[in-house]
């Protein structure tokens, strides 16, 4: 998979993103992918719901009588000769045991010292074994079996051995309930799926403000997918590449930009200081409406930053116009450096606007005054534009 993003086939070159940043959600900076590691867990989740559950089918009656042996999943060791599968799924129990959460009504089905059915979390975190079968109770006792006509069963001396247990007082045994198992993330209870267990488990990151610049339904994805790379800074420019390459270190030509040979060849630069980035951006810039806008990304971004929940295709076209401006400055970057072939800023600039109008032709959007009136801008015919529609 890796591969194919960076180098469309199984051999890998040198990553511009890490695989763990690119696994992350659109919102927080990545494409969406889920890893394989995460999505594996999730689903093997699944198997211990199923267990927890005891839901009705051969394969956990089986895990009951033969594995578990009348035991708690939780406390249940590795065996030495156990399958691969089975070691796997207990090997996941201290990641996902800090999620499983059953809200008690009668007890009956849940165990006192190993699920987590209070707040202080299982108390066979704090109670040792010594203690409990000292107080006559054993490792199998349920939450019912310590609980009578509305107090605990456990010594009066444990409140001042373990401290945590007054922490339970609040806990109410309703004897017309069942328990019920949850998925519990930040103190909310979810149902089940690993949907939940996928979002609970993998890496995260602070979300970005950027998202909804780059990706939008009406996005052209091989340009968003460019402007992704700059909004994280990970385009290989030559100053970049200075500092891989130490043999380049020294040797400015190396580091020229090839579209002006004035400056350093860099983000900042290229979008769009640069002069002959700057003459493409004076012609495209009017028709995304933002002619005040200084040709400074950081100033660029900020605008659509301020302006990424509008829906309107005035704002539509500012992201598209964007988009497509950084796309074809870069592309017509790198076929100097490796074609050897460029092109003149009219052309280029004339490439962006024509890119952009027919993207326009291929939308449905609603048929409304302001619609009409951009279309126009555009020289779209709307009587022959029968995508436009209510």
């Amino acid at each position: 998979m890796r591969g194919f993003l960076w180098s469309q086939g199984s051999s890998t070159s040198r990553a511009k993103v890490s695989w763990k940043s690119v696994c992350l959600p659109k919102s927080e900076g990545g494409l969406g992918i889920r890893r394989i590691g995460d999505m594996n867990k999730s689903l093997m989740a699944s198997h211990v719901w199923s267990i927890l559950m005891h839901r009705k089918s051969l394969w956990v009656e089986w895990i009951h009588s033969h594995r578990l042996l009348n035991c708690n999943f939780w406390e249940c060791t590795v065996p030495r000769n156990c399958c691969w599968s089975w070691r796997k799924i207990l090997l996941l129990r201290p990641l996902l045991r800090q999620f499983f959460w059953v809200n008690i009504g009668n007890g009956i089905s849940t165990s006192a010292w190993f699920d987590k059915w209070c707040e202080v979390g299982p108390l066979s975190d704090h109670i040792t074994m010594r203690a409990i079968h000292s107080a006559g109770f054993s490792r199998g006792s349920s939450v019912a079996d310590i609980y009578s006509e509305g107090s605990w069963l456990w010594p009066s001396a444990w409140y001042d051995t373990f401290p945590v247990l007054i922490n339970i007082h609040g806990i109410v045994i309703d004897n017309n309930a069942t328990d019920t198992l949850w998925w519990r993330v930040e103190n909310r209870c979810l149902p089940f799926s690993a949907s939940t267990v996928w979002d609970a488990v993998r890496y995260r990151r602070m979300e970005v403000n950027w998202v909804n610049i780059v990706w939008f339904s009406q996005c052209i994805p091989r340009h968003a997918f460019v402007v992704w790379l700059v909004m994280r800074g990970k385009l290989l420019t030559q100053d970049k590449i200075v500092k891989w390459d130490l043999a380049r270190r020294g040797n400015m030509n190396m580091m020229c930009c090839l579209l002006c040979y004035s400056n350093i060849d860099s983000h900042s630069h290229l979008f769009f200081e640069c002069k002959y980035a700057n003459s493409v951006w004076d012609k495209v810039k009017e028709r995304a409406g933002m002619s005040n806008v200084r040709a400074n990304w950081n100033d660029i971004t900020s605008w659509l930053c301020s302006r990424s929940k509008s829906r309107s295709l005035k704002n539509v076209v500012a992201r598209l116009l964007v988009a497509g401006a950084v796309y074809y400055i870069w592309q017509e970057r790198n076929n100097r450096l490796f074609n050897n072939h460029a092109r003149p800023p009219d052309i280029l600039s004339n490439t962006i606007l024509d890119t952009i109008r027919y993207r326009l032709m291929g939308l449905k959007l609603k048929k409304t005054e302001a619609v009409v009136q951009q279309l126009a801008e555009w020289k779209i015919d709307v009587e022959l534009y029968d995508q436009v529609d209510g």
